[in-house]
């Protein structure tokens, strides 16, 4: 089970003359576990339209999606048939505004289990351990998840959608507006839920240091449609060309062996994916 699109397409206007495109023949397959992909591509180039296909808030307006065995229709006889695919495939907003509500951040957590049918008890303990795994303590239980920072309020709407038990997590613009300790704390859970709970993680995000220290795999969407799909380490170091066509920043880490090479002569292999690891590889020089 994952994610299978096949010509999918998304329009506002579909039945009228000049339809403006959101989406427009994407194709792709993602697996249920273990993958770990960044969407970037510029602002209007389709990156959210299609997390929303992912987890069916919307459904596209010509070609096959796929989600967890469950084909997207406009007319569909089952709605259980949708929110098991948002059980499956859980979206964490760019805004945590947007999904927290309850009056304390344990009844907040605890919500989707509930809703699930898990039992207070059962919900309970799973609204604690989806808390434990983004480093919220017992001492916020009680507290409005409104009274909290922007920084603790994202990582509690990321507990209320870990509390589902999805497979595959996508976060929209994750760490704009945070603080730099946060950010750290998120890079750090999006690769322990990857590597250590086998979740596959889609995140769309601009800050392309992100995409090429976290994500074995990028997606880069320009005017709505994919232009390319491989490895990070494939579109910036081969593939400069669409770097250049799609307006994406190098990440500073190539930049910088690229400085080196270019002052000194010293060649230092590009797989080399953020900057601590290249300070560690200069103090052994």
């Amino acid at each position: 089970m994952g994610i299978s699109l096949e010509k999918v397409s998304y329009s506002y206007n579909p039945k009228k003359k000049g339809t403006i495109y959101a989406l427009k023949d994407v194709s792709l397959n993602i697996d249920s576990k273990d993958d770990f992909i960044s969407i970037i591509g510029e602002t209007g180039s389709g990156k959210s339209t299609l997390c929303s296909i992912f987890n069916a808030l919307k459904v596209p307006t010509s070609g096959i999606a796929i989600i967890n065995d469950i084909r997207l229709k406009k007319q569909r006889k089952r709605k259980e048939n949708y929110n098991s695919i948002r059980k499956h495939v859980g979206l964490v907003f760019q805004f945590s505004d947007y999904q927290l509500f309850e009056e304390t951040v344990l009844k907040d957590v605890m919500f989707a289990p509930l809703n699930f049918g898990k039992s207070i008890d059962e919900a309970t303990e799973i609204a604690k351990h989806a808390l434990s795994l983004v480093h919220i303590d017992e001492s916020y239980y009680e507290k409005s998840p409104f009274q909290l920072s922007g920084g603790e309020k994202k990582l509690v709407s990321i507990a209320g959608i870990l509390a589902m038990e999805p497979d595959i997590l996508i976060f929209d613009e994750p760490t704009a507006g945070i603080d730099p300790e946060t950010k750290r704390k998120l890079i750090k859970l999006f690769k322990e839920l990857n590597e250590v709970y086998h979740k596959t993680i889609i995140i769309i995000v601009h800050d392309m240091n992100i995409a090429y220290d976290c994500a074995k795999r990028v997606l880069v969407l320009k005017d709505s449609e994919l232009i390319f799909d491989s490895t990070p380490y494939d579109l910036f170091v081969n593939h400069k060309e669409i770097v250049d066509i799609a307006h994406i920043d190098n990440p500073d880490v190539l930049r910088i062996i690229d400085n080196i090479y270019e002052k000194t002569g010293i060649k230092i292999d590009k797989h080399i994916n953020n900057l601590n690891m290249l300070v560690e590889v200069l103090a052994n020089e």
